[in-house]
């Protein structure tokens, strides 16, 4: 049970509940206020699991499903639940991903809801999944990639001794291409082998730029979705993962664990968002997320001031703007004039005394 709410929590709510109340107030912000709120008060105790999976297929890729959800089976930690996000998935295919759940363990089919969605992005199953989980933190790992069996555990782990950040473990990357198998069957071969090519550490500038962190490297806490209501921008064709870890990353923090735990299969020869989608709309989807970002207020972990320092390269620029540190340069524009004609003006000072000297006169002072 969650305890009654004490004197400052009340307050809060009164505030909450005076903001919600006034008559010109926008409906999306009522609405997280109310979210806000109910986290606060805590007055419906639910039984969670620890970990929502959200798994996206659109079966066609049958082998590497089974593969997949034989990973979730032999988890060390099974205190999770999966949410199958079935997307425009044409009728054959969606009947091939039923089959295949229905031949999995009772213990485990017990475990498994399917979302079936219609059009949309890639992020609309993303935030179907979202409404539907019930857990304390989220992953989303999609149907063609592979998981150890310490994958929950990780998370499990780490979430123990955090206090609400989203946590980020270790990805290796394989290399694999379809092929037929016997009997016709569409299956795949691996090209290389697995590679841990992505930083152990998790680098918030860094991050910025580029993202170097596949998805299923991460676990959301619940209330980045239902206290702080984020959101997977349905108007992205792609980056719906960088634009949700950066959100999450700046406003929860990030706890790094260093340990390998899942494979990201980069496909040869087959479809995938790589493939589907033009230089052009890649540009566009990161240029929204930039966009979005900058017109955010940022915090910054800590440790940034010397990151950044670094990044920008603190010696290059003091040598640029060593004129702004230095007496004998540059301070302001009105100095111009004098700094210049100062020595000008001294040297003929001298050259006067001398003309004077040589005639036998007085030099001047």
């Amino acid at each position: 049970m969650f305890p009654e709410p004490d004197r400052h929590a009340r307050n809060f709510i009164s505030l909450i509940d005076l903001i919600a109340g006034r008559q010109r107030v926008d409906p999306e912000l009522a609405k997280r206020l109310e979210r806000v709120r109910e986290y606060v008060i805590g007055a419906k105790p639910v039984d969670r699991p620890f970990l929502t999976v959200l798994l996206r297929t659109q079966g066609q890729r049958i082998e590497p499903l089974k593969d997949a959800l034989l990973c979730l089976q032999s988890q060390s930690s099974q205190d999770f639940e999966i949410i199958v996000l079935l997307h425009s998935a044409l009728p054959e295919d969606a009947a091939a991903v039923h089959k295949v759940i229905e031949r999995q363990p009772a213990s485990l089919r017990s475990r498994i809801r399917i979302e079936e969605v219609e059009g949309g992005s890639r992020a609309r199953p993303l935030n179907i999944g979202v409404e539907a989980a019930r857990a304390h933190y989220l992953a989303v790992f999609d149907d063609d990639d592979l998981l150890f069996a310490h994958w929950v555990e990780t998370f499990e782990r780490e979430a123990a001794l955090n206090d609400g950040r989203l946590i980020r473990a270790v990805v290796a990357n394989q290399s694999v291409e379809p092929e037929t198998w016997s009997e016709g069957q569409d299956g795949f071969r691996a090209l290389s082998w697995p590679k841990p090519e992505y930083p152990e550490q998790f680098d918030q500038l860094a991050h910025l730029l580029v993202n170097y962190s596949p998805f299923m490297s991460w676990a959301f806490p619940r209330e980045l979705f239902f206290l702080y209501g984020v959101r997977f921008d349905e108007e992205l064709l792609v980056c719906e993962d960088w634009d949700v870890i950066l959100r999450g990353s700046l406003l929860c923090g990030v706890d790094d664990v260093p340990e390998l735990t899942a494979i990201y299969r980069r496909w040869q020869g087959a479809t995938s968002s790589y493939s589907l989608h033009s230089s052009q709309e890649w540009n566009e989807s990161e240029q929204r997320v930039i966009e979005r970002i900058d017109r955010s207020v940022i915090m910054m972990p800590p440790g940034t001031m010397r990151r950044a320092r670094a990044v920008l390269g603190n010696d290059g620029i003091l040598l640029a703007h060593r004129h702004l540190f230095r007496g004998d340069q540059l301070r302001f524009p009105l100095d111009l004039g004098w700094r210049i004609a100062a020595p000008v003006a001294k040297a003929a000072v001298r050259v006067r005394n001398r003309a004077r000297r040589l005639r036998g006169g007085r030099a001047a002072d």
